[in-house]
């Protein structure tokens, strides 16, 4: 179902978000009952499943959150300047590959006579560009979103180091050494910043900061 109004978005992401909680609730309390053998690959498993979680619904909010504004049908010119920009994405690539004056034409053209004309974004592929989820590709996709980075500067290095580098390591099979609090202190972490992105995108498409001038 597409998604077209917002409480077709924060359904969207409640239903997203619940069940990534709760295999992740359910591993941290199998981290709490398994014998000492079984322990080592359960905490390995686990940093797995909570990264893949925190790629996922990164992704997939953000990707829905695009598809609400792409169904608000608004002129560019009544978008935020970072909606025009991915609106014209693909049209400032193909400008900056080439010396071509065609290709430079089309976006001088879109920026003079094209801002009234209804908005069309790629939601489809707008955040989810590929590659693994760093602190770096959170914030172009927080840039892309019109959102704050402010609360996810602080856990640079839980991203990166605690999370991803863990993450690839055990997911290239190599060994890891993990103990249950770090795991644990880990999963909380990660489920902290998926709700303060969720209400992020709550908070966007409820005050309308998607639209021009309206930018807290």
């Amino acid at each position: 179902m597409s998604i077209r109004t917002e409480e077709n978005l924060f359904d969207r992401l409640a239903e997203d978000l619940i069940w990534r909680k709760r295999e992740i609730t359910i591993l941290r309390w199998l981290m709490e009952k398994a014998s000492p053998d079984r322990l080592g690959p359960l905490l390995r498993s686990t940093v797995a499943l909570v990264y893949a979680h925190w790629e996922g619904f990164i992704k997939t909010a953000g990707t829905a959150y695009l598809e609400f504004v792409h169904f608000r049908r608004l002129k560019h010119s009544e978008l935020a300047p970072n909606f025009v920009a991915l609106a014209a994405r693909s049209m400032l690539r193909r400008a900056g590959a080439t010396n071509k004056v065609a290709a430079h034409l089309e976006v001088t053209k879109f920026f003079l006579s094209r801002l009234n004309e209804q908005s069309r974004l790629p939601y489809r592929d707008g955040v989810d560009r590929g590659g693994n989820l760093s602190s770096g590709l959170l914030k172009e996709i927080v840039e892309t979103l019109g959102l704050e980075f402010t609360p996810f500067e602080t856990k640079v290095h839980l991203i990166d180091e605690r999370l991803l580098r863990a993450r690839n390591t055990i997911a290239h099979g190599e060994y890891l050494v993990v103990d249950v609090a770090a795991v644990d202190e880990l999963a909380e972490e990660v489920l902290g910043m998926l709700e303060a992105f969720r209400a992020q995108i709550d908070n966007a498409a409820a005050l309308g900061t998607y639209r021009s001038g309206n930018v807290n």
